[in-house]
């Protein structure tokens, strides 16, 4: 009897969602010109893809373009686009059904 319960609390175990591992950087890029003009993009492997550029502006800050996409886990991405300037950080988003 008490190898019987065993095995079930062992299956049970056993058959429970496993959480997903650490994921993996597919690509990765920083470019820092040093004058305050700069690039970066990444992407992992499970979905996520960031990329952001930005330049100084005339008011002596900086005026910045970018996106991000990460997975929702209901088989679509959420992907955020947007632009930070003078005028304030202005995000629009979509939602994707795809990595693309």
């Amino acid at each position: 009897m008490k190898l019987a319960i065993f095995a079930c609390l062992l299956a049970v175990a056993l058959a429970r969602p496993q959480a997903p591992g650490d994921a993996q950087t597919l690509r990765s890029e920083n470019i820092n010109e040093g004058n305050g003009v700069f690039q970066y993009n990444f992407e992992t492997d499970n979905g996520i893809v960031v990329e952001a550029s930005g330049s100084p502006n005339a008011e002596g800050s900086s005026d910045i373009t970018g996106s991000y996409k990460f997975p929702l886990g209901n088989g679509q991405f959420l992907e955020v686009t947007y632009v930070s300037d003078a005028r304030g950080f202005r995000p629009s988003t979509r939602y994707v059904s795809q990595r693309k």
